[in-house]
């Protein structure tokens, strides 16, 4: 069942990659998928991205929380998470699961990361997660989000396969070098999966 549901939902996905669009809340469900937690839970997942209490930190894509939870936890009450998201329906439940499980310290905004409705240098770390290669105009969004970062912020990037719009490491490289971004480290995580922390160049 669960099979065949995630088969759709890639195929469909794949099939409207002549334009990148964000994963559609109809298929939301599926970001829980047991082959997802299996091998890239938040655990997992955010061992990489070296959230620190306190931080500021901008989750683009937040989609329904299934990250935002997690980081949280990680950089504590003192700290600060904005979930962003274009789709109102994905923010609406990413609220409802974080509040249930008692986090009070994210907030929610609905903007397109093309446009990120923040003043310049407000975020020590922006995260995404299998978000990138959704997103149309990428080369605004990276302008976008070196932007918001504060003098030495740092930008991580999570891809994964089989993700129909994920973003290959050498692409990955060679945007964000354009972009004025400058590689720290890049951590395979499991078979067909990284992370990439870079921080703001000079």
């Amino acid at each position: 069942m669960v099979t065949g549901l995630l088969a759709r939902a890639w195929w469909d996905r794949l099939r409207g990659r002549l334009e990148p669009r964000p994963y559609p809340f109809e298929h939301a469900a599926l970001l829980e998928s047991p082959l997802r937690q299996l091998f890239a839970s938040p655990r997992r997942v955010f061992a990489a991205l070296d959230l620190k209490p306190a931080e500021r930190v901008l989750e683009i894509g937040a989609g329904i929380g299934y990250y935002s939870l997690e980081a949280t936890r990680r950089i504590g009450s003192s700290g600060r998470l904005i979930c962003l998201d274009i789709q109102w329906e994905m923010l609406v439940e990413a609220r409802r699961r974080l509040r249930a499980a008692g986090s009070e310290s994210a907030e929610f905004v609905q903007a397109s990361a093309e446009y990120l409705p923040f003043a310049s240098g407000s975020f020590d770390h922006v995260i995404l997660v299998t978000v990138l290669g959704e997103i149309p105009d990428r080369s605004q969004t990276l302008r976008e989000i070196r932007r918001v970062l504060r003098p030495g912020g740092r930008l991580s990037v999570s891809e994964q396969l089989p993700d129909p719009d994920f973003v290959a490491p050498d692409t990955l490289r060679r945007q964000l070098r354009a972009a004025g971004f400058v590689e720290e480290a890049t951590r395979k995580q499991f078979p067909l999966a990284y992370t990439s922390t870079w921080h703001v160049g000079k």
